[in-house]
């Protein structure tokens, strides 16, 4: 009998393996589950864009002639035409008490439908230099930081929160010191990184900017002229920085040129985390 049994084993070997991998299956279903979950009790799945917002920049330090009725006209058009919803300017010249001057800061949001910020950076001899942000959204505030190293002439930072309906957002229209030391130039760009770390927040920021590169910058913030083509980075007249993060990204860049400079136009994605059911 003994002799019969072990034969029959060896002629079909099959039977006691398919009995020991059931076996195993049974004791790995009363087991704990291997998938690993977070806190929350699902794993985050990818954000989802909820909406945008097109954001302008332009520089009019550099401009020279006299601003006519005719040029802001123009201009507005030209940012309706452009659908921008948020527009930084840097370097206004006004003349508050001159009237014969047109005053970009009370002209140019009347006739393109937005709403304003501005703070003034320098005032000699009756005339002002303004850095401001307009915009179809509400304004829920707006700071002027003033750079605080021996080559700044008065120059600013202007701080503005936006709202953009799903998300507040956060944009800087200003004006490095034109002949800031390395070490001056490090400062104020340490300044603008500390305005966003206390926001938390989209962040935007636009004007004289140095290259990334060549100054202390937090890891946090991008160059949107790395996104435009060479060419269309030499034209522009304001740079753009941006922290970027998983709910704030930017889906496109270019520039558009205009009768006052060239402004650089953005749009940027407001994403939404969704969590599993």
């Amino acid at each position: 009998m003994f002799h019969h049994i072990q034969s029959n084993c060896f002629v079909r070997p099959s039977c006691f393996s398919f009995v020991f991998i059931l076996a195993l299956l049974q004791a790995g279903c009363s087991g704990p589950p291997q998938t690993t979950r977070d806190s929350s009790g699902g794993v985050p799945l990818q954000p989802k864009l909820a909406s945008t917002v097109r954001v302008a920049a332009l520089d009019l330090f550099n401009f020279k002639r006299r601003l006519e009725k005719k040029d802001i006209e123009r201009f507005a058009e030209v940012i309706k035409k452009e659908q921008i919803e948020v527009l930084a300017i840097q370097g206004i010249s006004r003349y508050p008490n001159v009237k014969t001057r047109i005053d970009f800061v009370e002209e140019f949001p009347a006739r393109a439908d937005m709403r304003r910020a501005f703070g003034e950076t320098i005032d000699m001899s009756g005339q002002q230099r303004i850095n401001a942000v307009f915009s179809i959204y509400p304004i829920q505030w707006s700071n002027k930081k003033e750079f605080d190293v021996p080559s700044a002439f008065y120059e600013s930072a202007l701080q503005v929160s936006i709202d953009a309906g799903i998300r507040d957002v956060i944009i800087v229209s200003t004006r490095l010191p034109e002949k800031a030391s390395a070490k001056d130039l490090g400062a104020c760009v340490q300044m603008i990184a500390a305005l966003q770390t206390k926001m938390d927040k989209p962040f935007i920021v636009a004007g004289n900017l140095p290259i990334l590169s060549k100054v202390k910058a937090p890891e946090s913030f991008t160059d949107i002229q790395s996104t435009l083509s060479a060419d269309a980075g030499k034209t522009v007249t304001s740079r753009v920085w941006y922290a970027q993060g998983d709910l704030f990204k930017p889906l496109s860049a270019r520039a558009v040129k205009t009768d006052l400079g060239t402004m650089t136009v953005i749009e940027f994605g407001l994403y939404q985390p969704i969590l599993p059911q």
